[in-house]
């Protein structure tokens, strides 16, 4: 099977449609870059305009440091640079070259919630049998898509990509940087209605990853999710294959069920055969993604029972939930982002925990129309999930409403600060608490501030 190699900036100039000035086409490039602090020699810095200044302002500092900047036709550049019309279409330009030029077989990965998890076990279970390379941490746009490929090993065979967007178009754009031979959507949900205004166009939106699958490509799609459905629904029947609890699923979840360690045991058939696998990783939700994966990972030639060891061996670290413990309370942090399906998956696993169970729940951002009613609908979950709920912004102030309504106890609070000094009187050895919000309300901060200065045991 062909694999990545290195390039030359000769190479680099032909993928990028460049014009390349005072640059020696056959040395190889080292790296791919666009903060001029991190160049090195033989680099190529990628010079793009930013909120808050523009890249093409850094050029001397990159030709002293021995790098080679890919720049706007027009630029006053007094080194070696590559000159094109739009550096960042460029950079996208050279992906798609190379992925073509060196075989490499591409996983789509897109959905409202659990996206960053699949992409993970997805890449966890291919690495069975191949040298994988995968977006790195929140690098899911038209720039952190094509950095993390370049700074992917030099030898892999497979690249899973995270595909996010904000609007209509951008998943498009990122399967024309690299296209995929297989897509995967988890979910659709009202993450970023207020910027898109209806779930019908957040269905299209998402459903832009299947317009942008090769010919000759495969779509796994959450066969338990209506609007999913629906989506794949639309292409040839050949060409799809679902996971999930449904009947006709490829990879149909037949169990899932909390350990006492804080992972996942499921058993999953996978076209005929049956496995069983514990995930290190907490939430039920997991065992449904874990399904998913294998699935993938078999559509690509691993084999089921390979691809379930390697799932089970993954690197707890990896997942966004981290759980930790101090003093005798359990902590769960959940705090990346949040949507009420996202909510209610993480109360469902607070749920199954023993001693008492508190919920530390924030505002959850971009819901639009939905905004009152998603936070109604977390505040009944918390309810029926949860001994003590406290919240934290003013959203969750229908958060509250609910599960008081329900006759849950409930504490609210303004802010990072406050929602601390009453987690300061109210934990106690036993409890165990989760923290869970969209990011921008801080309670990593505030699970932090619980776990205390060294931070974890």
């Amino acid at each position: 099977m062909a694999t990545i190699r290195a390039f030359t900036f000769g190479e680099a100039a032909a993928w990028a449609g460049a014009n390349p000035e005072g640059v020696d086409p056959h040395r190889p490039v080292t790296g791919v870059t666009i903060d001029s602090r991190t160049v090195a020699p033989g680099m190529l810095f990628v010079a793009l305009p930013g909120r808050h200044t523009d890249g093409h302002r850094f050029l001397d500092e990159v030709f002293a440091r021995g790098g080679v900047a890919l720049v706007r036709e027009d630029a006053a550049a007094q080194g070696p640079c590559l000159r094109v019309p739009d550096p960042l279409a460029a950079l996208g330009a050279m992906v798609r070259a190379a992925i073509d030029a060196f075989g490499i077989t591409v996983v789509g990965v897109t959905g409202s919630v659990g996206k960053t998890s699949m992409k993970e076990l997805i890449a966890q279970a291919l690495a069975a049998r191949y040298r994988v390379g995968e977006t790195q941490a929140n690098f899911n746009t038209a720039i952190g898509l094509p950095l993390s490929f370049f700074a992917a090993p030099a030898d892999i065979t497979h690249f899973v990509a995270e595909m996010a967007m904000r609007a209509r178009g951008e998943i498009r754009r990122l399967t024309e940087i690299a296209p995929p031979h297989l897509a995967v959507i988890t979910t659709i949900g009202p993450s970023h209605l207020e910027l898109l205004g209806s779930m019908e166009a957040i269905q299209a939106a998402k459903g832009e990853i299947l317009e942008g699958l090769r010919p000759e490509g495969t779509a796994v799609l959450n066969g338990d999710d209506a609007r999913v459905r629906e989506l794949g629904q639309r292409l040839s029947p050949g060409r799809v294959a679902w996971y999930g609890t449904a009947a006709d699923a490829s990879a149909r979840l037949l169990e899932a069920r909390a350990t006492a360690e804080g992972g996942v045991f499921c058993r999953v058939a996978v076209e005929g055969e049956t496995v069983a696998l514990t995930l290190p990783w907490p939430g039920l939700h997991q065992a449904h993604n874990a399904a998913g994966a294998l699935l993938a990972a078999r559509r690509l030639g691993v084999p089921v029972e390979e691809a379930a060891d390697h799932l089970s061996a993954i690197d707890p670290a990896r997942s966004r939930i981290q759980v930790r413990e101090v003093g005798g309370i359990r902590v769960i942090e959940d705090a990346y982002n949040a949507s009420p399906d996202s909510m209610r998956a993480a109360l469902d696993w607070l749920r199954g925990q023993p001693g008492r169970r508190v919920a530390v729940l924030g505002d959850m951002l971009e819901l639009g129309a939905w905004e009152e009613a998603g936070h109604r609908e977390v505040g009944e979950a918390a309810a029926e999930a949860a001994d003590l709920l406290i919240t934290v912004g003013p959203r969750a102030r229908w958060t509250a409403a609910a599960a008081r309504a329900r006759g849950m106890a409930v504490h609210e609070a303004p802010d990072v600060e406050a929602a601390a000094r009453l987690l300061a009187e109210e934990l106690k050895p036993g409890d165990t608490v989760l923290f869970k919000a969209s990011r921008s309300m801080a309670l990593d901060r505030l699970a932090r501030k619980v776990l205390g200065s060294e931070g974890a045991s």
